[in-house]
């Protein structure tokens, strides 16, 4: 009776037990089942080819060619004047939710991570005073470029930058003349942006201004004290501008003009993602200037090289209206300047990563005219007292000793691209304009008696 009453207690535990053997083999079974059916055609993640395989098997493929990818891979992370390459220690390769989230066809990217305090204490170690935090937007470039397994790329964290709100140069015009054209655009437009990913045009800033200043002369330190802040920063000048000779206001190098009538403009264009700010002021005489905006790693120096002085010529004319013993001028001259202009860009560290050439500038010098009078040989020749003394002292020694009715002589070497005024026979210049706008001086006429004289007894003489 005892065994029977046993067995009865045990048969439903044994029953029970068997169930839930079998229940939980059932699964395993339909498990393996599941998992071991094949992918459909044309499966890729990150560009490796699953089409055939089964999850396990997929799950094995990435991971062997995730290592393999570590090996090989040269992402660089390019900053600061330096390329370093991307620690794979940094990424985390999620295989499992790749798998999940493969698309039916094309290329799906694997699910990557990127751990933060790997990466920030790599930046902090590899460019000393900067952190993850000055680059937003990193971290998500970095997933986009591991997620494809791309072995080759170069990640610019000057496109994540952003620092605190800086001066870059500050700079200021001496002993300017201030026109009421001037005070008036400096007080109605202290401030300039300059937006980012931008054009800025100087004319195009006047009209969406209002500013009804038109002249060059008012417009000129303005735009040069502009045109040298740009140059301490990463603008990249387009159009720029230069007077034929150089404003007493601006320094060699430095200098724009921009002319609303002719259509003379100063541009450049701001490819930073964040804004510039221009100030100006005006203190007395002088015209201050100073750009802003978010710091940059990077600092821009302006570099001026081969620098020249060309002698003016001295330009003889010759006429029977001066007196014996007199020597006149109707043009000083003045020497003409070449330079080269250079944008270094330094690293934080102070070494020059780049060099940039801006411009080359050149004034063409302006010709010393001087009038001799027609017997021009005798040695006691003066000035007369409207001439400067240093005119007689270019000009002792030039004459021929005979006397000649020779418009034009020139004493000085030649400047590459200037031509001498016109002469005709009987030494008279054409009295058109010049380039600069200077007329020039017109000598004796054909039929003067005096140049008859002269000629006559040439004749006579030969």
């Amino acid at each position: 009776m005892k065994n029977r009453r046993l067995i009865q207690l045990l048969a439903p535990m044994f029953i029970m037990t068997m169930l839930y053997v079998g229940v939980s083999q059932l699964g395993v079974f339909l498990y393996e089942r599941i998992t071991s059916v094949s992918f459909i055609q044309n499966a890729e993640a990150a560009s490796v080819d699953l089409s055939g395989k089964t999850k396990k098997q997929a799950m094995k493929l990435l991971e062997t060619k995730v290592e393999s990818w570590k090996g090989e891979q040269e992402i660089m992370l390019s900053f600061d004047g330096r390329d370093v390459l991307l620690d794979s220690g940094t990424i985390a390769f999620h295989f499992k939710e790749s798998i999940s989230a493969l698309k039916e066809q094309g290329n799906s990217p694997l699910a990557v991570s990127v751990d933060e305090a790997a990466l920030n204490g790599y930046i902090e170690e590899r460019f000393p005073g900067y952190h993850l935090d000055q680059f937003p937007g990193l971290q998500k470039k970095i997933e986009d470029a591991t997620s494809m397994l791309n072995v080759e790329e170069t990640i610019d964290l000057d496109d994540f930058y952003e620092g605190e709100e800086n001066v870059f140069y500050a700079g200021e015009l001496d002993e300017i003349e201030v026109s009421p054209g001037l005070a008036a655009l400096i007080q109605g437009n202290p401030v300039i942006d300059i937006p980012a990913n931008a054009r800025f045009s100087f004319l195009e800033f006047l009209d969406a201004s209002g500013s009804s200043v038109s002249s060059p002369d008012d417009l000129g330190p303005v735009v040069s004290l502009l045109y040298e802040l740009i140059l301490h920063t990463d603008l990249a000048v387009a159009e720029r501008n230069i007077s034929t000779e150089l404003p007493p206001y601006a320094t060699l190098g430095l200098e724009a003009r921009v002319n609303p009538v002719t259509g003379q403009d100063l541009v450049f264009m701001n490819a930073r993602d964040t804004a510039y700010t221009v100030t100006f002021s005006l203190h007395d005489n002088t015209l201050k200037g100073q750009i802003s905006g978010m710091a940059m790693p990077y600092e821009y120096k302006v570099k001026m090289t081969g620098k020249k002085e060309y002698p003016p010529r001295v330009v003889k004319q010759f006429s029977a209206f001066i007196p014996q013993g007199v020597l006149a001028t109707t043009q000083e001259g003045k020497k003409g300047q070449l330079i080269s202009v250079y944008r270094d860009k330094h690293s934080s560290e102070g070494d020059v990563i780049d060099e940039e050439r801006i411009s080359e500038d050149f004034y063409a010098p302006a010709n010393r005219v001087e009038i001799w009078p027609l017997n021009a040989g005798e040695p006691d020749v003066t000035l007369s007292d409207e001439n400067s003394e240093e005119a007689g002292e270019d000009a002792s020694g030039e004459s021929d000793g005979e006397s000649s009715t020779e418009g034009i002589r020139e004493d000085s070497p030649e400047i590459e691209g200037e031509t001498a005024p016109a002469v005709d026979e009987e030494g008279t210049t054409d009295g058109k304009q010049e380039d600069d706008g200077n007329k020039r001086v017109t000598t004796d006429k054909k039929d003067s008696p005096d140049v008859k004289t002269v000629q006559k007894k040439k004749e006579a003489e030969k």
